[in-house]
């Protein structure tokens, strides 16, 4: 089986949206300052990597970017009740 390019892209865009947020909790529970700020480093790396694959994605049409709604506020949530969705919320964009 071979992979379309936008199916690459795709997996590649959320193993760096994993590998960033391993960094971020990474950083969250560093005591030693230089490690810290080597892994905080590293995840400001990982967050432009990311945004990198985001515009060459759209540029391809290949996903749509969304201007920021401001009269939505700035958290929306995400599902009703109980369940894995009850507790998770997006950014309006």
């Amino acid at each position: 089986m071979q992979f379309s390019d936008r199916e690459i892209m795709a997996d590649v865009f959320v193993n760096t949206k994993y590998v960033s947020a391993n960094y971020h909790r990474a950083v969250l529970e560093s005591a030693n300052d230089r490690v810290r700020d080597t892994l905080i480093q590293l995840n400001n790396e990982e967050i432009n990597l990311q945004k990198q694959i985001i515009n060459l994605m759209h540029d391809r049409n290949w996903c749509e970017v969304r201007p920021a709604n401001s009269s939505s506020g700035l958290w929306q949530a995400k599902g009703q009740g109980r369940g894995p969705d009850a507790m998770h919320y997006q950014m309006p964009y």
